[in-house]
Order: structure tokens, then sequence, then C-alpha cells
């Protein structure tokens, strides 16, 4: 998260219901700091869209 600017979970909310993902501060808070027990299709595509994989050679 530190890479991409963001310091706080709070700070993926916004990014997050750009993609069309509306969590909850708590829940954005358990999914950076847990690992998630379920994880939709939808919050991880968006997940992908806001820190995407560095390209490999």
């Amino acid at each position: 998260m530190a890479t991409r600017d963001m310091f706080q979970t709070t700070d993926l909310v916004a990014p997050l219901a750009e993609r069309g993902v509306h969590l909850s501060r708590e829940q954005v808070f358990r999914l950076v700091t847990q690992p998630p027990q379920r994880l939709s299709m939808d919050t991880l595509a968006a997940l992908c869209d806001i820190w995407p994989a560095p390209r490999t050679t």
C-alpha cells in the first residue's frame, strides 16, 4: 500500500468505491490486516486494478 501512497487502510475505501466495490472502513481494515475467509471476484478485480502486478521480462 505504501508504494501507492496509501498509508491507512481507509485510503482504500474511495478507490474501491470508484470501481463499484462498496465496503465499510471496518471491512477494508479486515481485508488488509487478516487473510480473507472469502473474497468476491469484484473485490479481487478492483484490488488488482488499484495495485497492478509488476511486469516481468
